[in-house]
């Protein structure tokens, strides 16, 4: 196979070079040609000073062709766009343009496959862009918004990876901004740095406000944080200095803090490696906005990031070849209106935990802002997630007509209630039994020897498997009381159950007996309050058994039949029975 590489040089013509090589001496040998590039002087020295002459200054940029496709020449970029990645094969359905998630998943007809969202971004907005450079030179913008892109970010010039670190300008850059602009899309820049130390860090966002200054900019500009490869081969400025994880940090701090000083937004690209390994992003998430790099269906990334770069190989209308695709979560509407009132600061009504059903829950507490009651349907709307499962389940209030914004609560699914709670009677033992909860790791036994005790105490744990526990070494003749609960555990955390309760006494069947006296049978041992019933002299009853309303005061437990009607409750101890 043939390599044809063409060296241009502005005002001095060009010499084509064309060797017959296997890929990975393709490779070295164009390391070799762009390195000697750099070293000759086809690429300009470094330039100090202002933006504005370092604007002026990067315009030098040199071309070259590599089998047809043209170059920068000292491009830290070059090598990624004549080696793409190739993403997955997964399988998918088509989605057209943006839209309101309350769904997890969303098929995308970029790629040809369905993509995952994390739950983080459940009822946000989430938009389809791209990112471009020199290497889409040709882009009908029209087709490309009409495709259902709706932002772009435009790089504005990179760091020449060689010694001498070059800024360097994109020589599309402002085509591509101002077609993109024309056609309605929203515009963010970003610069591929190469820089070794904070002053550099500085230099680059200076010239990347420098170049924003004429445009109508409303995202973010982005500090592109990546290790350049040529051939393959890791090499670069930034890779050679071997910057620690720190310095590569207060690099990536100091563009940042310069953007946001001129009024832009700033941010800061990296892969998923990059953002734990190179840099630290879980110390950059807290002040500046994160633009993510995973190319995958579901990115396994747990830092926080606003927009998700999934593909290099997207298939976009209006342009040839392939391109950067990502997703923007975002909680406003690019047609909301722009006086809009934000509900980031409303309060939501506190929601009381909800028992599983097995579908999904959705509760809709009232929301206040600054005082007023907002009307649902008309200022906000409600979406929700984790909301089907035992755990932490979330509520977002999405901002509507005069309102914008997004603000959420949580409310915990617990387990449901254990049913058929029972208990038989044995001498001195009590054998409970319950119905088995499927959202049960473990249930949990209380009990009490009083009645009015004020305290359970857990007596038992019991694997979420088993439905049965035998509680021995108990008084004879004597009523206890037991309550239960479940209880599951979600990511370590457990949620309970609420309780269910069950009075049981140790004396076996009861015994049959008749009153010596009247009496009045009460509906709680306390012996007032609710009367059911009064019991004649001699009349028959069941004995269930002795009930400690206190420690030292015990009443009697029995039934009393009443024509077709049996009562329970309770008589004083005082009553004399003849069994």
């Amino acid at each position: 196979m043939l390599l044809k590489v063409t060296i241009k040089k502005k005002g001095k013509g060009e010499v084509i070079y064309r060797l017959p090589l296997h890929m990975n001496m393709r490779k070295k040998i164009l390391t070799l040609l762009l390195s000697a590039a750099l070293i000759t002087g086809i690429v300009a020295n470094s330039v100090q000073g202002s933006a504005k002459a370092l604007v002026s200054e990067s315009a030098k940029t040199e071309t070259a062709t590599v089998n047809g496709r043209s170059v920068m020449v000292g491009d830290p970029e070059a090598d990624r766009h004549l080696y793409s990645q190739e993403d997955s094969d997964d399988t998918m359905n088509i989605l057209n343009g943006r839209s309101l998630k309350s769904a997890s998943q969303s098929a995308n007809p970029y790629t040809g496959i369905k993509y995952t969202h994390s739950n983080t971004y459940t009822g946000m907005n989430i938009y389809n862009g791209i990112d471009v450079s020199y290497y889409q030179p040709t882009i009908d913008w029209n087709k490309v918004k009409a495709d259902g892109i709706e932002f772009v970010f435009v790089r504005v010039g990179y760091r020449g990876y060689g010694a001498a670190g070059t800024l360097a300008a994109d020589l599309c850059f402002e085509k591509h901004v101002e077609g993109a602009l024309a056609a309605g899309l929203k515009v963010g820049l970003y610069y591929y740095t190469e820089a070794i130390n904070t002053s550099e860090a500085k230099e680059e966002a200076q010239y990347c406000i420098e170049k924003a200054k004429n445009y109508d900019i409303t995202l973010p500009i982005v500090y592109d944080y990546e290790t350049t490869t040529v051939g393959g081969v890791k090499t670069g400025r930034k890779y050679n200095a071997k910057l620690s994880k720190s310095a590569a940090t207060k690099n990536c701090t100091a563009f940042c803090d310069t953007i946001k000083a001129a009024g832009y937004t700033p941010m800061v690209y990296a892969n998923k490696s990059d953002l734990s390994t190179l840099i630290d992003g879980a110390a950059l998430e807290k002040n500046y906005k994160i633009w993510l790099a995973n190319y995958t269906s579901q990115t396994t990334y747990t830092g926080k990031y606003e927009f998700w770069q999934y593909t290099s190989s997207g298939k976009i209308d209006g342009i040839s070849g392939k391109v950067d695709c990502n997703f923007w979560y975002a909680s406003e509407d690019m047609d909301e209106n722009p006086d809009a009132v934000t509900i980031e600061n409303a309060q939501f009504a506190s929601v009381a935990s909800k028992a599983y059903t097995g579908k999904a829950i959705t509760p809709a507490p009232k929301l206040t802002l600054d005082g007023k009651t907002l009307k649902k349907g008309t200022n906000y709307n409600l979406v929700y997630s984790e909301n089907t499962e035992v755990g932490m389940a979330t509520i977002t209030a999405v901002g509507t007509g005069n309102y914008k914004g997004r603000v959420s609560t949580t409310f915990k699914i617990i387990p449901p209630k254990v049913t058929s709670f029972k208990g038989v009677s044995g001498t001195k033992k009590i054998t409970l039994s319950w119905a088995k909860n499927d959202q049960a790791t473990k249930y949990q036994i209380y009990r009490k020897a009083t009645y009015n005790g004020k305290t359970y105490t857990k007596v038992k744990a019991v694997a979420g498997t088993k439905t049965t526990w035998e509680n021995t070494s108990l008084k004879a003749d004597k009523e206890y009381f037991y309550r239960i609960r479940a209880y599951k555990i979600v990511d370590g955390v457990k949620y309970y159950s609420g309780y269910t309760y069950l009075t049981v006494s140790t004396l076996p069947g009861g015994k049959k007996a008749t009153v010596n006296t009247a009496t009045k049978l009460y509906e709680t041992p306390g012996l007032s309050g609710n009367e059911v019933a009064s019991i004649p002299k001699s009349a028959k009853i069941t004995y269930v058994g002795r009930t400690y309303f206190k420690s030292t005061a015990i009443v009697y437990h029995i039934k009393y039949s009443k024509g077709t009607k049996t009562l329970e409750g309770y008589i004083p101890s005082t009553v004399k029975l003849k069994f």
